[in-house]
């Protein structure tokens, strides 16, 4: 594997050093967005609400020679993740999960803070708590909780995309068990959200059908490959496959965590989590090899344009099929 590291020791001194990797996004294979939190030592951070964490958006120009970084920070962001929008212009994006539905943006020459309110203006007690950003079909979505789905269609302009869920009574959301963790298709016309304990649903372009799901363990990822199979990871690491009413289960995890990713990259299902990086190779669910070498990167995970991203709290590493390179390392 190359051992290079290629974002240079005064990019990193300036941008990464002190800070901790949360979440990437790529928006093209030269350009890779990040979230960053400042990296506050055990016994302080327990003080702060996670809002008062200083975070960034953090990007990666690979195709700089030497590559270069650059970020922007935004306040009183909650649980922030990263995501990109290619539609109508492409734009990295960082989601909060408050009350507005924060979200910060830059890219193609504009930068803003916008807020997902299902009126397009601020009412605290109606926003959206964003779980996870996706960009499908080169729009963003953000994912919440309570079956929250908004699509971004417009600079500043986040429209529902809710038709044919249920309202949830209280009881329902006192419990907690409905909230989406994950969204994915190829286009509008076939995506598939989950999340919760079993809940999964399939929207067909129209309205959201929910699908007849096997067990109800908690999910958090979902990939539809381009063959139509729609994968499911949820508790413990177990691994799902199928569409609409129909699902098995063809692996069982044994890890006490859920993973945070799963992407299609090279013809197979790549998972990642805190603790690991697995790839379904369609018989089992193994740990990636390359050159007789096992890939042991975990965190979070990203793929598009020919390139995987893996970044974990202070390293970032991408694979582009045929080497793996370290794009972020400590000089120290």
């Amino acid at each position: 594997m190359n051992s290079k590291i290629y974002l240079p020791e005064n990019e990193w001194a300036e941008s990464v050093k002190g800070w901790i990797i949360t979440d990437c996004a790529i928006l093209e294979k030269d350009k890779i967005a990040f979230v960053v939190r400042q990296d506050i030592a055990n016994g302080e951070i327990e003080k702060l609400w996670d809002s008062e964490i200083p975070s960034r958006l953090l990007t990666i120009f690979i195709d700089d020679n030497p590559v270069k970084s650059g970020d922007i920070e935004y306040g009183g962001m909650s649980f922030p993740r990263a995501g990109v929008s290619r539609k109508p212009i492409g734009q990295r994006l960082m989601s909060s999960r408050s009350r507005t539905g924060a979200i910060g943006a830059i890219g193609s020459g504009s930068k803003g803070f916008e807020e997902i309110t299902p009126i397009g203006k601020t009412e605290p007690s109606k926003g959206i708590a964003t779980q996870k950003l996706k960009c499908i079909d080169g729009w963003a979505y953000a994912v919440g909780s309570f079956r929250d789905i908004y699509k971004r269609v417009e600079i500043g302009k986040w429209e529902p995309v809710m038709n044919g869920f249920p309202q949830l009574t209280s009881e329902q959301i006192r419990n907690g068990f409905f909230g989406f963790e994950d969204l994915d298709g190829p286009n509008e016309s076939n995506m598939y959200a989950v999340g919760g304990h079993g809940d999964v649903w399939r929207y067909d372009g129209t309205r959201w059908h929910q699908c007849d799901f096997p067990s109800n363990e908690q999910l958090n990822t979902v990939t539809v490959a381009p063959t139509g199979e729609v994968y499911i990871s949820g508790e413990g690491g177990n691994l799902w496959v199928g569409e609409k009413n129909s699902w098995k289960k063809i692996a069982k995890g044994f890890s006490s965590v859920l993973f945070n990713d799963s992407v299609w990259f090279n013809n197979q299902l790549w998972l990642c989590s805190g603790y690991q990086l697995k790839v379904w190779d369609g018989k089992e669910l193994k740990t990636p090899q390359h050159n007789g070498e096992l890939i042991t990167y975990n965190g979070h995970m990203d793929a598009y344009d020919g390139l995987l991203v893996v970044a974990s709290n202070y390293e970032v590493h991408a694979f582009d099929g045929n080497e793996w390179q370290c794009l972020v390392a400590p000089y120290e």
